[in-house]
């Protein structure tokens, strides 16, 4: 029956069936397997439950095209991770049972432009009314299908990608899990809420990079970056990280530009080397940049003067260093801690032409995997590109190694697996299969789910998520090293985020020696029993409370150490004063405590004494943190909210301190183009700026013959309160003196009508007085 669309409508759909098999040749249905459609440039894989995959099977094109090469590795090993992992769920009894996942997985091109272009299809059932798709057959009736609607994505690989397809998906609520997306943009949950990932976020990693660099002893340091979310942010994140922890000073930061002209690599080489004693390069790149970077460093004659250190982007892959091998010996590099995941690599040197048809892509990583061409028309006259048999086996009749980012592949499908089952159990209790509560998925509760998950990943490893949805920090450091003309990245060390291993040690510590109550009649005995008494206590020694409160006491002994070191720090870090307050009393609270509390042990009050000084020592050790650090900022906020502002950048005191100093320091500052910032963070960053009075008009203003003209010289921004003179209490200040602003090299201040001598005052409270004839100005 033809229902409420009317037989109009049926014989339009059979005509374009006929239509488009007229214009040209169709793929025989024997080609795919019953659940797995190829279509165009995606996958398509039929269940239940739909999820969509990103992955970058190929490069970015050059030329105006979108697509470049295909990238084996980084490709269709992830791409062949998630449907893997499918499989795997799919084929368990306990997973979801009853409830086949399905897939539509597209190419992102390592663009995120095209990406964004691809992703449409995710939301394209939820924005069009009528998305019905028709298949023709080989003289069959029109099959008619509906566009599946993707419940959750996995993917994508670079941030960029990420950052521009988690804003499409957070509009129609999609969870979005990433297994190679590392910038710390993507942790900001009030604009990529629907965003998870199961590598840690780049902010560890920029930790784990500052502490690599203090430990080779490296403090002087160059950084390289591509333009986008995941070198710029990267590289933002390890400036700051470097300039809190201290030691490190960054000579100059490059940045690499997003489509790069001919020639730029080698200028960029050029720009490293105008700083020769910062040898040592940090790089957040995309592993294209880094073999260009490399290459270009060959071709200057560079080869052992640059010492690499790469992030997870480079990690341990082979592409950025291949037949560059002496140009990146030494690199260190850092990536998520991981595993090889054998069942994988038994997987995938299965796979053939015949077993593996649902992969679109696979064809085409067959000929360039084993340099040959599956159909005799694309082979030339001449050329010595042989045919391929189908008989060729991965492993054996080519080069195979498992590509880093795998295990986090699957782990992503099975989080969105494990949080889909967990769902079902809740919304579907005692139901086979999908029930009206899961039909459509609700995305705001799918996310829910996905950010309680809990289990042990395919490597052994815990995946669970934070309230960002960031994964916990944990990291593996390698060097390339060149051994007897073979190369090979060797695992040097590891690195983890200090607040798990201090949870993970405290975890242990209670598993293998936990606490128990005890009550104890030692302190309360009498002669008649039936008077005895009793305390409750906990069963420690003196020396396990000592050890707990180790960490905290080392903490407040760092602390109070740094709070003495930064004690004349300059004006801006004003912290430091009420800090070192605090710290200085609780470190007297407590070492008054540590004598009171053990020296009582024998004595016959020791209950009552040692209690009160544990009570008493916490209490004032609470109070003085509350008083120094908390209530001074309320006070301020509650009473005072006009000082609660940021201070402006160059007060009246930096302008006096440049002024006595000028003759020290030049001013230094230059424009370069593409965005590079050069930095000398180990000198004076403040331009000299000159504050001087003379009874000379400048040039072009109108001053009345009778006055005494009082000129600011060469000052870019200032603001006065208030002036007094020697002739009068008080000075009325115009209102252009309070927002002053004179762009341009030499700006002019003219001060008209002014006794002969002049006191001024800006908001911070400096004060300095003016001289008609005097050289400068003199700070009070």
């Amino acid at each position: 029956m033809p229902g409420k669309r009317g037989w109009g409508w049926w014989w339009a759909r059979l005509l374009l069936c006929l239509l488009l098999s007229l214009s040209g040749p169709w793929v025989p249905s024997s080609l795919g397997k019953p659940k797995g459609h190829p279509q165009m440039n995606s996958i398509r894989i039929d269940g239940d439950i739909t999820l969509g995959g990103l992955f970058p099977v190929h490069g970015r094109g050059s030329e105006g095209k979108a697509c470049g090469e295909l990238k084996k590795e980084k490709g269709i090993h992830r791409l062949e991770a998630m449907l893997f992992a499918l499989d795997r769920i799919n084929n368990d009894p306990d997973l979801l049972p009853n409830i086949t996942l399905g897939a539509r997985i597209l190419d992102t091109c390592s663009r995120d432009t095209h990406a964004l272009e691809q992703s449409l299809t995710f939301v394209q059932a939820l924005i069009e009314k009528d998305g019905t798709e028709v298949r023709c057959g080989s003289g069959g009736p029109p099959i008619i299908t509906k566009p599946e609607r993707v419940v959750g994505v996995i993917g994508a690989s670079g941030s960029s990608v990420s950052i521009m397809v988690a804003n499409i998906l957070r509009l129609f609520k999609i969870p979005q899990i990433s297994y190679a997306s590392t910038a710390p943009d993507l942790s900001d949950n009030s604009r990529y809420d629907f965003f998870s990932r199961v590598v840690p976020s780049d902010t560890y990693q920029a930790q784990a990079m500052v502490d690599i660099v203090r430990a080779l002893k490296w403090n002087y340091v160059s950084t390289l970056a591509s333009e986008g979310s995941y070198g710029e942010s990267g590289v933002e994140a390890f400036v700051q990280k470097s300039r809190e922890d201290g030691g490190v000073c960054i000579a100059q930061s490059v940045k690499i530009p997003r489509e790069p002209k001919p020639g730029e690599f080698d200028k960029i080489i050029r720009r490293l080397l105008e700083t020769s004693n910062a040898r040592a390069v940090i790089i957040f790149a995309n592993e294209d940049d880094i073999r260009r970077v490399l290459e270009a460093a060959r071709k200057a004659n560079q080869t052992g003067h640059f010492f690499w250190m790469g992030s997870d982007s480079w990690g341990s892959k082979i592409a950025p260093v291949l037949h560059l091998e002496e140009v990146a010996e030494g690199a260190v590099t850092i990536l998520p801690k991981r595993m090889s995941v054998r069942g994988f690599d038994r997987y995938f040197s299965s796979r053939t032409l015949d077993n593996n048809r649902r992969n679109i892509w696979f064809a085409e990583f067959w000929e360039d995997n084993f340099h040959c061409k599956l159909s005799r028309h694309a082979l030339k006259k001449g050329s010595h590109v042989k045919k391929c048999t189908s008989r060729e086996r991965i492993g054996q009749d080519s080069a195979y190694e498992q590509e880093g980012k795998v295990q986090f592949v699957i782990d992503a499908v099975y989080a969105m697996g494990h949080a889909l089952h967990a769902m079902h159990r809740d919304l579907c209790p005692g139901r086979v299969g999908l029930c009206s509560r899961m039909d459509p998925v609700d995305g705001t509760q799918l996310l829910k789910y996905i950010r309680s998950v809990n289990f042990s990943g395919i490597a052994g490893n815990p995946v669970t998520f934070n309230e960002n949805g960031d994964a916990p920090g944990r990291y593996d450091i390698y060097q390339y090293q060149l051994r007897n003309g073979s190369a090979e990245y060797k695992v040097i060390g590891s690195w983890t985020d200090h607040l798990h291993l201090r949870l993970l040690g405290i975890c242990v510590w209670f598993v293998v020696d936990p606490s128990h109550s005890v009550v104890d009649f030692q302190d309360q005995r009498t002669l008649d029993p039936r008077f005895a008494r009793g305390v409750l206590k906990c069963d420690i020694s003196d020396l396990s409370l000592i050890c707990l409160l180790g960490y905290s006491m080392l903490l407040m002994v760092t602390c109070t150490v740094y709070a003495i070191k930064t004690r004349g720090v300059p004006e801006t870090f004003n912290e430091a004063k009420p800090i070192g307050f605090t710290m200085y009393t609780t470190c007297i609270v407590w070492l008054a405590f540590i004598p009171i509390f053990f020296g009582t042990s024998q004595s016959a009050d020791k209950l009552y004494i040692q209690t009160t000084t544990l009570t008493v020592s916490v209490s004032l050790s609470a109070s003085v943190s509350l008083g120094m650090l908390y209530m001074p900022k309320v006070y301020i906020i509650l009473f005072h909210p006009e000082q609660n502002v940021p201070k402006r950048k160059r007060s009246l005191k930096a302008v006096v301190t440049a002024a006595t100093m000028s003759n020290k320091f030049t001013q230094k500052g230059s424009f370069r183009p593409n965005g590079e910032a050069k930095s000398e963070l180990c000198e004076n960053l403040e331009a000299p700026v000159y504050l001087a009075s003379s009874t000379t008009t400048p040039p072009l203003m109108d001053t009345p013959d009778d006055s005494v003209g009082h000129t600011l010289h060469q000052m870019t921004s200032g603001s006065l309160q208030s002036c007094s003179s020697s002739q009068s209490t008080s000075f009325p200040v115009p209102t252009a003196w309070g927002s002053l602003q004179m762009p341009g090299r030499h700006p002019w201040l003219h001060l008209a009508d002014v006794p002969s001598s002049l006191s001024c005052q800006d908001p911070d409270g400096v004060k300095a007085v003016l001289w008609p004839r005097a050289p400068a100005l003199s700070p009070v």
